[in-house]
């Protein structure tokens, strides 16, 4: 996994977030939105209505290149890909 940068704390009590890091917020919400929006639900609206609120916050709207994924961003693999070739390497 990826090191990411860790948030430095200012001196008017508000706190910098390198860049990686709103990348990463990013995407995980915006999968969070998708995975929300499939489930037709009460609960899924208000969560909804959470996460837009929290995009809102961050200021994550607005125009902006597309995010690649959150385990793209992380830098993991995929376990079935990881398991195959691990697979294939003992043979």
């Amino acid at each position: 996994m990826r090191q990411l940068p860790k948030a430095i704390p200012e001196l008017d009590g508000g706190l910098f977030v390198p860049r990686p890091v709103v990348d990463l917020l990013d995407a995980l919400l915006i999968e969070r939105e998708r995975d929300l929006r499939r489930v037709p639900d009460d609960t899924a609206a208000n969560d909804l209505t959470v996460v837009s609120e929290l995009r809102h916050l961050l200021r994550l709207g607005g125009a902006r290149l597309p995010v690649p994924p959150a385990s793209e961003l992380l830098g993991l693999t995929d376990p079935q890909a990881d398991t195959l070739s691990r697979n294939l390497l003992r043979e």
